[in-house]
């Protein structure tokens, strides 16, 4: 039987077996003379009194910063932790000082500090004064932790977020040059005019689909979106504010953080949960279309912003208040921004990848297994082009070191806690036990069910139905997408380049992390590659009008139109699925999500809070799921567990209302008996079937 033991030992097998061959490939470069022929950027110029100056004056406002936010934060610190950030303050008083004493001095060659910064500087192709940015930036972001600590309550939340999002700022700082960031700005980002437009008509129609009667699809509130907004609530009543723990479900708890800002604004409610999942979702949309756009044409990125705008996957996981649709929007920023600047030379796309790398590891758990995906690529780069990847060094350095400062408070926590880390991965593997039971049960080998699992898997794309968080009785994608989308993979692995591994890793990867999962094709986890699907169902499209314009060029026109009638038929099987077809049998979260709808809905509808026992169990309880809770929050409840034998006797002060469901309805004669002064109700759902009975007690 395989063991979670084996498993890891073939894992470091593995990882020795691809260094062997690092190395090895690094020696054969070395004696090709490969690394010694690498071209610089430019030639390296000596320090001049105007960039010595600007060095200077880095430090000063870096040294500065430091020693204050630090004595901010020192106080709330408790011991051993004081003393790293008394540290970070003798870093800030060092730099402050050092910059101080060399503000009168003539003479630049004695200024050894200085002289470094200009050099790595060089090497990194930014200015010396941007190197110290990015240093000062690393420790802003050692300091956003201290300042917020392990708990719920940040020591100093203030200091924490303050410093935090000063080291992201500063990764954009030091990382682009000022000449570089002059011309993205000047050129609106490469994109004319009428592309904003494009874009804010597709942010539109997404929003449309995503974020419009969101009461109505899905018709029920599950209990996952009330835990969720529960623990978003707290960041509202002051039992939360810390960004870099984590919140229910051991999921981080910066994404709890930015949903209370929509509770806040509409209330403890559905809409609250669920507009923020729609912001996201058509964010992701946008970002698709650019994703397209920087690896191939203006026919293949609005070809493929549409194929996700209208996909019944991702309008579903817009539409609940949960963070997994978050995850697709960082893919394709990532994967955008790694493409642009490897096939542009430019540092912003480099930065932006990194940034979206490291706040991704925010929000839903499937994005963690991108950073290795990335390290894939761009080992593969080097193995594959080591010239041009030894000229884009100084940009996967940077782009490392955005993600790593970005996610570092949180990468802190996670070091301290590392259960926390594991939990949600250990809630759905199958590695270990749970495996070896699998094998005695099938009769069959380890090996086999893991292969097993991630055929079924694959076949999730295009074949096989999605389960568990999304069961629509369909595959990822429906009829003329599916078969538009094996042609994409087909294109891709026959062209196979790095653009394409860029492309194709994600998919790989929901193949082969399914294969060690629970359930597959579960449908929460092919969120990851939605970005990479919808481009691939494009790319065809794109093809053929390329095509097309070559053997017909004066029938551009009609070209046009032809696609945008495929587009229109792709778009409306699937939303004519989702908010049709789909809802004629889809309940999310089955039966008793349904009566815990109903229930809080009938609270809702009271004019004063009442006090309820909720006779429930063993089917639900009250609190079994937290719809109930999130959507009437001023109800007290008690669960009452064991049946009950004789006439109760609850202390009625206040209005009162006893909830039975039909499994309990025995026991209403006994309530009834000790409260005779009480009125009875049946509620019934569309199909006249008895959902829970109502007996209402008068003090």
């Amino acid at each position: 039987m395989i063991s979670s033991a084996l498993v890891y030992l073939w894992l470091g097998v593995l990882l020795l077996l691809i260094l062997w061959l690092l190395v090895r490939r690094w020696r054969q470069q070395v004696e090709a003379g490969v690394w010694e022929t690498a071209v610089k950027y430019q030639p390296f110029f000596p320090l001049n009194e105007r960039a010595h100056h600007a060095i200077v004056a880095a430090m000063l406002f870096g040294g500065l910063l430091l020693i204050l936010l630090g004595q901010t934060t020192l106080s709330a610190v408790p011991n051993p932790g004081r003393w790293a950030v008394l540290l970070l303050m003798a870093v800030g008083a060092g730099l402050f000082l050092w910059a101080g004493s060399r503000v009168r001095r003539a003479g630049l060659l004695d200024d050894w500090l200085a002289q470094q910064c200009h050099r790595a500087g060089y090497g990194l192709g930014v200015a010396g004064w941007q190197v110290v940015v990015l240093l000062v930036a690393a420790a802003l972001a050692g300091l956003a932790y201290l300042a917020a600590g392990d708990q719920a309550v940040a020591r100093r939340w203030d200091v924490s977020v303050v410093a935090w999002l000063l080291a992201l700022a500063g990764c954009l700082v030091g990382g682009v040059s000022l000449a570089e960031w002059r011309s993205w700005l000047k050129n609106g980002l490469g994109l004319p005019r009428w592309e904003w437009g494009l874009l804010l008509a597709l942010f539109v129609g997404a929003w449309l689909l995503r974020g419009t009667a969101v009461t109505q699809f899905p018709n029920t509130f599950s209990g996952d979106e009330g835990s969720a907004g529960l623990h978003a609530a707290r960041f509202l009543n002051g039992l939360a504010d810390n960004w870099f723990t984590i919140g229910w479900f051991s999921f981080p708890s910066l994404w709890y953080a930015l949903q209370s800002v929509f509770i806040d604004l509409f209330g403890q409610t559905v809409e609250a949960m669920r507009y923020f999942s729609a912001l996201g979702g058509a964010l992701a949309v946008l970002a698709t279309y650019w994703l397209a756009r920087v690896m191939f044409d203006r026919t293949t990125a609005v070809a493929a912003s549409v194929i996700m705008m209208a996909s019944h996957f991702h309008i579903h996981m817009s539409r609940i208040g949960l963070n997994n649709v978050w995850d697709s929007l960082f893919l394709a920023l990532v994967l955008a921004g790694l493409w642009l600047g490897w096939r542009s030379g430019k540092r912003l796309p480099f930065v932006v990848a990194g940034l979206a790398l490291g706040l991704g590891q925010y929000f839903y758990v499937s994005v963690r297994v991108l950073p290795l995906l990335v390290l894939i690529w761009v080992v593969g780069l080097w193995w594959r082009q080591p010239r041009p990847w030894r000229r884009r060094l100084p940009d996967f350095v940077l782009s490392g070191y955005t993600a790593v400062l970005t996610i570092l408070p949180l990468a802190i926590y996670f070091a301290g806690h590392w259960a926390e880390f594991q939990a949600p991965l250990n809630r759905v593997t199958i590695i270990g036990e749970r495996l070896d039971s699998m094998a005695v049960l099938q009769g069959t080998a380890p090996l086999v069910i893991v292969l097993r699992q991630m055929w079924l898997a694959a076949l999730g794309f295009t074949q096989i139905p999605l389960r568990l968080l999304y069961e629509p009785g369909e595959p990822l994608l429906l009829s003329l997408a599916a078969g538009l989308f094996l042609v994409g993979v087909a294109w891709s692995v026959l062209r196979f380049d790095g653009r394409s591994a860029l492309l194709l890793l994600p998919l790989l990867s929901v193949v082969f992390l399914s294969g060690f999962s629970q359930d597959p094709p579960a449908s929460q986890r092919f969120i990851l590659a939605m970005p990479v699907v919808a481009v691939l169902v494009a790319r065809p499209l794109g093809l053929v009008a390329g095509w097309l314009r070559l053997l017909w060029p004066g029938g551009k026109g009609w070209v046009r139109m032809g696609t945008a009638v495929v587009l229109l038929w792709l778009s409306l099987v699937d939303i004519t699925f989702y908010f049709g077809d789909l809802y004629e049998t889809y309940v999310l979260g089955g039966t008793n999500t349904v009566v815990a709808n109903n229930i809080a809905e009938y609270l809702q509808a009271e004019p004063t809070p009442p006090t309820v026992y909720f006779l429930g169990f063993p089917r639900m309880g009250y609190y079994s799921l937290s719809t109930i809770p999130y959507l009437a929050p001023d109800a007290a409840a008690i669960d009452v567990i064991e049946p009950l034998t004789a006439p109760p006797t609850w202390a009625i002060t206040d209005p009162t209302l006893a909830i039975f469901l039909p499994e309990r309805l025995g026991e209403l004669p006994l309530v009834q008996q000790a409260y005779p002064t009480g009125a009875y109700e049946e509620v019934l759902d569309a199909e006249n079937q008895l959902l829970y009975g109502v007996y209402r007690i008068v003090p």
